[in-house]
Formats: C-alpha cells, structure tokens, sequence
C-alpha cells in the first residue's frame, strides 16, 4: 500500500477518535441537592352551645373548641446546570508558512489549503512559490490554566496530530502527536468576533522532538472559523527510529530542522471560549450559525452520460455522489436575519463520469427559513469553487433534524464549472478526464456530527441571553 494511503486512512482514525472523545468532555454539570419542606397548618372550630343559649361567663367559659392540625412534608431535589467546559476546541487548523528553503517550496498556497495536485511523496517542490510550508494540526484542545495567582487567559492545551512542513522534503517534516502548548490571550476585543494576540510555546517528543514558539493574531471564533496571522520559529530532530518518507518509501535517517517562519492561518470548527462564558449555561449559549456540519455524504441522480457506480445495481438509478467536510453557514445580522455566508474545508461533486470537481474553501451565499419549528427548513443558496475545481452551483435543501447531530436532507440544483486535467492521479483513474461540465441532479444526503439551528436560538434573535459575567472566578 503506497505511503500517502497508510497516512490518509491514520488520520481519519485518529480524527474519528478524538471527536468521539471530545464531544464527551465539552460539558461540565453542576448540581444542586437540596430539600423541599411543606408545612400545612389545619384549624377546625367546634362550638357546643348549651340549651338555655346563655352565657357562660367566667366561671363557666364559651364552649367553642379549637383543633389544631400540623401536617409536614418532606422531598428531596436535585437541579443540574450544564455549563461549556473549554477554552478552546478545534477540529481543524491550517497555515500556510513562509520561511522555508525557497528552492524547494511545496506550494501551499493562501491558509495552506491549496497544494498544489501533483503532491506526492517524490515531490522535491519548486523555486517559484511563496508559501514554502505549512503547519496542520488535528483535533484542538485547550483548557484554562490557573498560573500566577489565577491570572486570565492562560490555557494549555494539546492536538491529536501536528504536522510542521518547512518545505517539500518529506524528511525535514517535524510531526507532533499529543504536543503540549501553553498559550496567553491579550484580548483587543472581547465581543464576538473576538480580537486577540497570543504568544504560545508548545514542545512534542514523538515522533519527531521539536519545540515550537510563535505569536499569532487571532480573528474568531464565528460558527467556529478563525483567522490568524502567525510569526515564529521551530526547532526540532527527527531521530533513526522516527519513520519519515522519502521517494515513495519509509526511511529512518536522522535529520535536524531549525525553521523561523510567518504565515497566515484559518482553521475549521474550531470554538473559542473567554473565561467567563464558561460560567454562562449552554442554554444561554451564543449562536450566531444557522449550521455546523463535521461530514455531509450524498447520493444524487443526474444527467450526466454515464454513473461513476457502473457496473453495479446502484448505477441503474443513480449517477453520482457528493462529499463534503467541516461545513458552516454564518448567519449575517441585517434584514431578517436569514441571508447567510458559508464555507467548508473541502467539497467533492462527482455526478458522473467526467462530471466531477474538487474544491477547497468553497464559498455561499444563501436564504434559510424555517418550514416546521425544530424538524424541517429549506435553503437556497448559490455556492462558488475556485480551487484545484472552478464551478457555480445553484442548489435547493430541504433539511430533516433527526437528533441534534443527525440531519437527512433532499437536495437538487444545477453545477457548471470545469476541471484542470493537471489534478490527475487517483480521481482521473477512478471518474475520468473531465474539462467542462453542466450538470442537473437531484438526491438526498445524510449529515453527520451536524447541528442545525433554529431562528429562537440564534443570537441576534433574543432579548432573554443574561449579561455575561465580566469577573474572573
């Protein structure tokens, strides 16, 4: 199996796992116990008037008789308070580096999301690219750290996997799993979108040994994406016994990499907490997306001339599939509200045979509204791919809320764009040469790890949110 297969099937595992296990330590409960006590008080009067109806007087007082009855009950209770328990929690993470040696740039283009199609692990890059590197990292965590007698807006934090690219040599490749980072926010702006500087220093031991220091300038988080504008340097050793690739084979030589660079960042589902809104309940929590989707996978009929499932039963019916990864829809605060902006890490359309495009960063525009309260809305939107894939895609969803992570959706629209012959390899072997292309389809798809809001859980929708708290505690 070639190299770059084995790299691709770890990091879905490895991304897999830390969503299943994130998810389970976001929340932090708190619970009161207490006891309920009622007291009921009963008095009954009894008058026994004698038969001459006469007074008594003193000697012989009234015959009124009072009976007095207490009745106590006593429960037990317990009250429970949710409340996000991060400072930061990330899915994704990208940046593209300047710095490396410019005669062996990889090309990564804006973000570091843009590589160029012919990457491979034979690759020795070129002399012509800005971007020389970029750094990735997996699965983002970060949680408060109380250093200096509780000062705010210190945090450590670890991810899944990192990877430091100074240039194309796979061997200079400093790959951190589980690095430590401490991390200090001054915070510019402290209303969403938040502001902010941060210096950080991180370090791994394995695979590769590095430390890490840089400074970034932080935008975010909106519906989970951010923009960072980052300077620093790395300085790491890849040992004999770490395993590196090199001309399309594991290799074990030691090499050292010292690595200054700048670089700009943008990264996917990645949540950013200031201190006090850990204390506000995620009831009250501060929406401003309409969606946010980890996976979304569909199956579409279209009329392109032949199916990519030829061959098979499923091709009889249906032409083509749609993939795409870490999608978020930010609602734009004028109007009603509704008009949205979008983006994704990635999108796949093959609706058939020499019918397909691949894009990174996709962008849309589009109309959301609410058919049945908490179960059922409809979006139009117009979506624009630049990269390695050119196309439009104007489309219609009807969207099913199954669980509050769990979405089915029926989807039709028409696509037009074209793709570049240079993307090659395994797509060109497995959907065909395609240029240009114009496409109906029609199917349904099915979103996983996917949440959809409604318009009383938007943010710009309600008046009840309680002022955040402004003390460190």
């Amino acid at each position: 199996m070639k190299a770059y297969q084995i790299t691709t099937k770890i990091l879905f595992i490895v991304c897999a796992l830390w969503f299943v296990s994130g998810c389970a330590s976001v929340t932090r409960e708190e619970t009161d116990t207490f006891t309920i006590t009622e007291i009921d008080t009963t008095f009954t009067n009894f008058v026994k008037n004698s038969p001459s109806n006469t007074d008594n007087g003193v000697v012989f007082p009234s015959s009124r008789e009072v009976l007095v009855e207490r009745n106590i009950n006593q429960r037990d209770s317990t009250f429970t308070r949710y409340y996000p328990d991060f400072i930061r929690l990330g899915f994704f993470e990208a940046i593209g580096t300047i710095g490396g040696d410019p005669n062996y740039g990889i090309g990564t283009g804006l973000f570091g999301i843009f590589p160029i199609t012919n990457l491979s692990s034979r690759y020795r890059g070129e002399s012509n690219k800005v971007f020389t590197g970029g750094i990735y990292r997996i699965g983002i965590s970060e949680t408060r750290l109380r250093w200096f007698r509780d000062a705010p807006n210190w945090t450590i934090g670890t991810h899944a996997l990192e990877f430091i690219l100074p240039d194309s040599r796979a061997e200079n490749m400093l790959i951190g799993m589980l690095p430590v980072y401490v991390r200090k926010r001054f915070y510019l702006r402290d209303e969403i979108p938040y502001i902010a500087i941060t210096p950080a220093f991180g370090f791994a031991v394995a695979p590769s040994q590095y430390i890490n220091m840089s400074v970034s300038a932080d935008i975010g988080s909106v519906g989970g994406l951010n923009l960072r504008a980052y300077a620093g340097m790395a300085a790491g050793f890849n040992s004999e016994q770490t395993p590196q690739i090199q001309n399309n084979d594991f290799t074990n030589s030691a090499t050292s990499v010292v690595y200054p660079y700048v670089g700009l960042g943008i990264s996917f589902l990645d949540f950013l907490n200031l201190v006090p809104e850990t204390l506000v309940e995620w009831k009250d929590y501060q929406h401003s997306s309409w969606q946010l989707g980890l996976f979304e996978f569909g199956l579409y009929y279209s009329n392109a001339e032949s199916s990519i499932f030829k061959d098979t039963i499923a091709g009889k019916t249906l032409k083509g599939i749609d993939f795409e990864v870490a999608k978020t829809n930010l609602a734009l605060p004028f109007w009603n509200n509704r008009f949205y902006i979008g983006a994704s890490l990635l999108h796949f359309m093959g609706l058939g045979i020499k019918s397909w495009a691949l894009t990174m960063l996709p962008l849309r525009l589009g109309y959301w509204h609410t058919l049945v309260e908490d179960e059922l809305t409809i979006t139009p939107y117009i979506e624009f791919g630049s990269y390695p894939s050119n196309y439009i895609n104007v489309a219609t969803e009807i969207n099913l809320r199954i669980s509050e992570l769990l979405n089915l959706g029926i989807k039709g629209g028409y696509i037009s764009g074209n793709s570049d012959e240079f993307l090659g390899g395994e797509l060109v072997n497995r959907f065909g040469i395609t240029s240009a292309f114009s496409n109906f389809y029609f199917g349904f798809n099915l979103r996983f790890i996917n949440k959809i809001f409604f318009e009383p859980e938007l943010r710009y929708n309600r008046t009840d949110l309680p002022k955040q708290p402004k003390k460190y505690e």
